[in-house]
């Protein structure tokens, strides 16, 4: 027998304080969640199930805030290619939790402390939550979010003839914005003629879109991390994270002239709380559909374990200082790549980062 078994066995005590730390994470609903569980489907379509019900938590830590001054800091401002002069500089964003078709938000949230400022982005309609900490005189700074919502499965019901034969009622700004190539999603000549090739015996575009996922699934490899981030890695190298599966599907697609996008987020759930991000694919009837290439069951379908946060890749910022750039910061150009936890600009400022997720409770109906 072993060592933990022997303590099992003797620790009666011990097996019910473990059970009730599981418990909370994913305890039996109470009468009052299951009413919420069961009134959240009330007016929805069997495109939706599985409704689950989340309480957590999004903190970001920054100790031991120490701001530079005289020979320090234009010894490291030098390091970080600034002006000698420039001086220290804190700035934070996060995109707000928010109402997706699988994901509503109850009320209650909270945010602490409030942000300096609060701006929905113009590109992909993100809400920004911004701090501003330059001049702290404080030796830490704690951001903590608390949240509650619903998700669910959700496989939207497609029609590929319907969408086939509404696909000119795609509006042009849809178009233009989300099949153009941009920065992570360049398109070379060598990826434009596997698409042509892959699609030349495909006819209606949900099956184009669902073949470039296929061809995806059979030709990558996971890797973490990757190379280097952005579709040209991938292509390359046919390796990479779920950021590399999404990057070489959505470039796939806008190559075929189907408008892809990104969305990001985490797996919320007790025993996986880590960093993913997906796709989606719009179409006229259906609208924005996900697509998640990094799983087997993910072409049109998301399934209830998700905390989505945000959309688009080079989201613009608001406060962003003119000196950020990728090589000093997480931002260059007024942009950051994507947005899952937090972006985090400084210069000036000796600190310690961390952040934590954590699902407080989660319940789905018996």
């Amino acid at each position: 027998m072993s060592l933990n078994h022997s303590l099992l066995r003797s620790s009666p005590l011990l097996i019910l304080l473990l059970l009730s730390a599981c418990s909370q994470h994913s305890a039996r609903p109470d009468p009052e969640e299951i009413l919420m569980l069961q009134n959240a489907m009330k007016h929805l379509s069997s495109e939706y199930s599985n409704p689950r019900l989340v309480t957590g938590e999004l903190i970001v830590r920054i100790k031991d805030i120490s701001l530079l001054s005289g020979e320090a800091l234009n010894a490291s401002n030098q390091e970080q290619g600034l002006a000698a002069d420039q001086s220290p500089a804190l700035h934070i964003w996060s995109s707000d939790i928010r109402d997706y078709p699988s994901q509503k938000v109850l009320p209650g949230s909270s945010i602490q402390p409030q942000p300096t400022d609060i701006s929905n982005e113009p590109e992909y309609g993100n809400q920004i939550l911004y701090w501003n900490q330059s001049q702290s005189p404080n030796e830490s700074f704690i951001i903590i979010r608390k949240f509650r919502y619903i998700t669910f499965d959700y496989k939207p019901d497609v029609d590929r003839d319907i969408e086939y034969f509404n696909w000119n009622q795609i509006p042009p700004e849809i178009i233009q914005k989300y099949t153009r190539a941009e920065r992570f999603l360049e398109q070379d000549d060598a990826l434009i003629d596997t698409v042509f090739l892959l699609l030349e015996n495909v006819a209606d575009p949900v099956s184009q879109a669902e073949a470039i996922y296929n061809w995806v699934q059979s030709n990558m490899t996971y890797v973490y991390p990757p190379e280097a981030r952005g579709v040209r890695n991938a292509a390359e190298t046919l390796a990479g994270d779920c950021g590399q599966y999404s990057a070489l599907f959505m470039t796939m697609c806008r190559i075929a002239g189907i408008p892809a996008r990104q969305q990001s987020g985490f797996n919320f759930v007790p025993e996986n709380t880590g960093a993913h991000v997906w796709s989606e694919i719009y179409l006229p009837v259906k609208g924005w559909v996900p697509v998640d290439p990094t799983r087997k069951n993910g072409f049109l379908f998301l399934d209830n374990k998700r905390l989505i946060t945000s959309i688009g890749l080079n989201i613009p910022l608001k406060h962003s200082p003119a000196w950020a750039t990728f090589e000093n910061s997480e931002v260059e150009n007024g942009t950051t790549d994507f947005m899952q936890m937090y972006t985090l600009v400084s210069s000036g400022i000796k600190a310690t980062y961390s952040s934590k997720r954590k699902v407080i409770r989660s319940v789905e109906l018996p």
